[in-house]
This record gives structure tokens, C-alpha cells and sequence, in this order.
């Protein structure tokens, strides 16, 4: 049954891709993607869980090609020339690009970007001193957040950075419950500066909700949308914010939860119920461990937000390089919030194809046409990999025997002796998944 599922959704990923090949994405290649994604996860369920991992990688890299030929195989106006792929009209716009200007703004976006990562690290590292493990910050804290982004670049989801910081973190301190509690709450506090960066850039960037609006035939519904986006950004990063200063709060959001479950719900209600105070559980836990720590966790929450803004900013400078003078600063950083948001719940490989569509779907009118905003969007990805790509020559000297220059818990130095007597078998994103649930199984 669960074999017949996947040919089915295989063969209609086909009709897609077939589809987007010709250009001609619509009504079919709608209903086509519909059933291919319906009969996948109606047959990923009825697969053993230890043999889910290969047909969901092969579902993401499909998902991903399919996403970067139906973007670049799109037509689109072009001035003087009819309708051409995006692809050629990028092939005729890059011509026209500056190389001087080119390669100053992408340097500068570089620059940016890697303020944005020192800034995330430092927020890592704060979160590893709360818990009471402290490593020096430029040797170890630092390089291990390059590793994992190197890593990140080959591995589906947040594996790479989020499992390699946690290896190391856990590996040179053995306090593995204290670090995992670390990483949970750097997830949720990472998430907040993401909406904190949105709610921020909101008024300055509203022309690009009127231009969203206006592209869909309804231009009086951007104050309806831009205040649902506020609605939903400021309600995520007040409940946040809150929890952090009184974890009391979250204990009040779940008692309400409960008392909501306690009307009659059923199927797909009664599992999201579950599942959102799973989530406030573990971050009722992970903050209760910061107790009496507020300044540290406003400090982090700070480091986030400069992470998710300048990541953002990156595509204001890259627009600049491909030459967009008119480019704002405003609409194009809050419009890459909304981008970067979608990127991260996207099914594709590093977030290829999804990025370009989101930058294309927003910000063509700011960047004056789609083949700029796609460009700008692919560009802003390969400046931010540019920026710390090169975290693969720390990963080269971590031998077995390299040791950061301190390691202490509560504050007292680690000895190592743990590791010279274990079998250090190297980083295992399996493994760390494993840890990271059977920590949270021993949470409820």
C-alpha cells in the first residue's frame, strides 16, 4: 500500500515537473502537485519510521529541482523582447550589471551578512554561559557556528548548524542535558527575532503590502493584511518576550490550552492541542532553567534579532550590486523578512527556488522586475555563503585530539578525560537528533 502511494505521488510529481518544464504552471500543475503531496505523506505514514529518511530525501531534492526549473523555466514580460524564461531574462539583464558595482555591494553584503552570524553565535554563547558552561568565544563558540553552517549547506533543515553546535557544546563540557536546554530555548528565541525584525520594518516597508495587493486585484486589503502580519508577529514576540521575563505565563497559556481541550475535541483539533503545549512545555522547561536571568536572555534575544535584520539587509546590498538604484532600504528589508520566514518552513534544499519565488512574489516592483528580484534573491544566498563557506578549514583541524584552550562548568575546567576514554566517533546528526528527544521524553 505504502510502496503504491509513493509511484502514485512520484508519477504525478512528474506531471509537475513535466509542467513546469513547458512553463505552463496553472490550474493542472495545481491539481497534479495536490495529489502527489497527499498520496506522499499518506504513504510516508504507513512506511516504518526507520525507513522514512530515504524517500523524504528524495522527496526534498526533487521538491527543490522542481521548485528552480518551474521558477527559471517561468515566462515573464520583457521590455523590447516579448515573453522570455526568467532564466534568459536574467542571461540578458546581467549584461547590463556593472562589475565594479557588482563585486563592492556583494563584498559589503558579505560584511553584513557575517556581523549577522557573529551576532547569532554570541547569542549561542550567552545561552551556553546561562546553563553554566563557558568556552572561549573567537576559538571555539565561534568556529564551531562556521562548521555547522559549512555543514548546514549539505544537510536538510537546520541539521548542520543547530546539530554541530550542540555536538561540540555537548562533546568538550559532558553536560549534554544543559546544552540541549540551551539550543531549545535558542530556537524559540531565534524565531521571535525573525518577527521581531518584521514587526520592526513593518511600517517603513507597507508599500510592499500594497504592491502584493495590488498584483492580486484587491490593493484596499493591504491594511487588513498588514495588520494580521503585525497581529501575528507582535502576538509571537509578546507571548515570547513575556515567558522569558515570567515563565509563569506560559504555565497560564497551557492551563488555558487544557480547559479549551476540555470541550469535546476531536482528530486533527484535539492533536493540535497536543501539540502546542508540547511546544509551551518545552519552553516553560528551557526557560525555567534561566530563572532570574533576564538581562542574559533580553541580551540574546537582542543578538537574534541583529541576526535576522542584517540577513535581511543582505538583499537590499544585493540589489544594489546587480545595479538597482532605485532600491529602498526599508521595503526591501521588511519584504525579506516575510521571504526569509518562508524559506525556513519551505521543502527545499537550503531553501533554492522557494527563496527566488518568495523575492519574485514580493519584491518585483521594488527591484524592478522579476529577473532582479530573482537574481537578488539567488545572489543574497551565495553572499551569505560566501561570508562563512569557508568554515570547512576549521573542520579540517578538529582532529580527534583538538581541545578548545578552556572548557568550564560552573566555573571550574573541564578535564577531558571523558573523551580520551569514549570513542569519539565524530559528528552524527542521527545521534544528536536522538539526544535531543530522549532529552525532551525525560522533560514531561
Amino acid at each position: 500500500m505504502a510502496i503504491g502511494l509513493l509511484a502514485v505521488a512520484a508519477l504525478a510529481f512528474l506531471g509537475v515537473c513535466a509542467l513546469a518544464w513547458s512553463g505552463s504552471l496553472g490550474l493542472k500543475a495545481m491539481i497534479l502537485l495536490a495529489v502527489a503531496a497527499g498520496t506522499y505523506f499518506v504513504g510516508r505514514q504507513k512506511l516504518p519510521t526507520a525507513k522514512r529518511k530515504g524517500p523524504d530525501g528524495v522527496a526534498k531534492i526533487g521538491f527543490t529541482l522542481a521548485g528552480c526549473m518551474a521558477l527559471l523555466r517561468h515566462p515573464i514580460e520583457v521590455e523590447g523582447q516579448g515573453k522570455l524564461p526568467v532564466y534568459d531574462a536574467i542571461l540578458a539583464y546581467i549584461d547590463q550589471v556593472d562589475s565594479s558595482t557588482f563585486i563592492t555591494f556583494a563584498l559589503v553584503a558579505m560584511a553584513v551578512k557575517f556581523v549577522g552570524v557573529i551576532s547569532s553565535a554570541f547569542g549561542w554563547h550567552l545561552l551556553l554561559v546561562g546553563q553554566g558552561v563557558r568556552y572561549p568565544f573567537w576559538q571555539k563558540v565561534m568556529t564551531s557556528f562556521l562548521i555547522g553552517r559549512f555543514i548546514g549547506t549539505f544537510l536538510p533543515s537546520t541539521i548542520g548548524l543547530d546539530g554541530y553546535t550542540l555536538y561540540e557544546a555537548g562533546k568538550y563540557s559532558n553536560q549534554w542535558a544543559r546544552v540541549i536546554t540551551a539550543k531549545t530555548l535558542e530556537k524559540f528565541v531565534g524565531i521571535t527575532g525573525l518577527f521581531l525584525g518584521m514587526l520592526v520594518t513593518l511600517p517603513f516597508g507597507y508599500s510592499v503590502i500594497v504592491d502584493v495587493t495590488t498584483k492580486a486585484g484587491a490593493p484596499e486589503r493591504a491594511p487588513l493584511l498588514a495588520g494580521l502580519i503585525a497581529a501575528i508577529a507582535g502576538s509571537i514576540c509578546l507571548t515570547v518576550v513575556v515567558g522569558l521575563v515570567w515563565p509563569t505565563f506560559i504555565q497560564l497559556i497551557m492551563g488555558v490550552v487544557e480547559r479549551v481541550g476540555g470541550l469535546v475535541l476531536v482528530g486533527p483539533l484535539h492533536k493540535i492541542q497536543g501539540k502546542v503545549l508540547g511546544v509551551l512545555g518545552q519552553f516553560k522547561a528551557s526557560v525555567g532553567s534561566y530563572r532570574g536571568k533576564v538581562g542574559l536572555l533580553m541580551a540574546v534575544l537582542a543578538a537574534k534579532f541583529v541576526t535576522h535584520f542584517t540577513t535581511a539587509v543582505v538583499y537590499y546590498f544585493t540589489a544594489l550590486a546587480i545595479g538597482v538604484s532605485t532600491a529602498e532600504f526599508w521595503p526591501i528589508t521588511f519584504g525579506s523578512t516575510i521571504q526569509i520566514l518562508a524559506t525556513l518552513f519551505s521543502p527545499t534544499i537550503a531553501g533554492e527556488g522557494a527563496r527566488e519565488a518568495f523575492q519574485s512574489i514580493l519584491l518585483s516592483n521594488q527591484l524592478g522586475g522579476v529577473a532582479q528580484a530573482v537574481l537578488s534573491g539567488a545572489l543574497g544566498f551565495l553572499a551569505a555563503e560566501a561570508a562563512t563557506l569557508w568554515g570547512g578549514a576549521f573542520m579540517w583541524v578538529r582532529k580527534p585530539g583538538w581541545r578548545p584552550n578552556f572548557a568550564e562548568v560552573d566555573g571550574k575546567q573541564v578535564d577531558y578525560a571523558w573523551i580520551n576514554d569514549a570513542e569519539d566517533t565524530g559528528f552524527d546528526a542521527d545521534k544528536i537528533a536522538a539526544a535531543r528527544a530522549a532529552h525532551a521524553a525525560d522533560r514531561r
